[in-house]
């Protein structure tokens, strides 16, 4: 029974943690990913879009809800003594940042959805169900990036910007990225997911440890 409680206690401290980082440094990131819904409709068409075009819809607009809902995740620890204060509580750090990083997973899952059915609603020609798949870990991807520059450095400008580099890059040099390249599914090729995939669980495992790992 006292194990059973000490687990329960330990689990609602990591809740608390969560929500903090959610009321106070994340919610503008929530709130910019609303945004980018709702004005959506002026930048893209939801209307009889066939595969390639729906495609480009995800890969060239949906993709950046992953910059904003990775990249910032680390955002709370920049500032050295909630770092240290944390460290000194011998927290185990990446029960700390797995939570925000279901969370931000959760929301990206959502997003996906949200524009997928849009534009099933909209009369599109497309599998629904290749594109959300494809599209999530092609999201994941490029915010994991954004997460592991920020992991190391400390810095979530600099994840920010390396997030839109290669976003930028991919533009007129992903045949040099090969496997990793994004913007794969306009091209009608829809296998690279796993390789997106793969690349977002380096990232990601390699962003946690390495927050386990340094000292700033």
């Amino acid at each position: 029974m006292r194990a059973v409680g000490k687990k329960g206690v330990i689990m609602e401290k990591y809740k608390k943690l969560t929500v903090s980082f959610v009321k106070r440094q994340y919610y503008p990131h929530l709130l910019l990913t609303l945004l980018l819904i709702v004005f959506s409709g002026g930048f893209v068409s939801f209307k009889a879009l066939e595969e390639p075009q729906a495609a480009k819809v995800m890969e060239m607009y949906v993709t950046f809800t992953g910059i904003l809902l990775f990249t910032p995740l680390f955002m709370p620890e920049q500032d050295k003594e909630i770092w240290n204060l944390e460290r000194s509580k011998s927290t185990s750090m990446w029960k700390v940042y797995l939570p925000r990083v279901l969370l931000a997973l959760l929301v990206c899952v959502l997003v996906t959805l949200l524009f997928v059915g849009l534009m099933k609603k909209g009369g599109g020609h497309f599998h629904a169900g290749i594109l959300l798949r494809g599209a999530c870990c092609e999201i994941l991807f490029l915010g994991s990036i954004g997460f592991f520059a920020s992991a190391v450095t400390n810095q979530v400008v600099i994840g920010y910007m390396a997030a839109v580099v290669y976003y930028a890059v991919n533009i007129g040099g992903g045949k040099f990225l090969g496997r990793f390249a994004l913007f794969k599914m306009m091209q009608g090729e829809y296998g690279t997911w796993t390789y997106w995939l793969f690349g977002a669980a380096v990232l990601l495992s390699g962003g946690i440890l390495a927050r386990e790992k340094m000292r700033f």
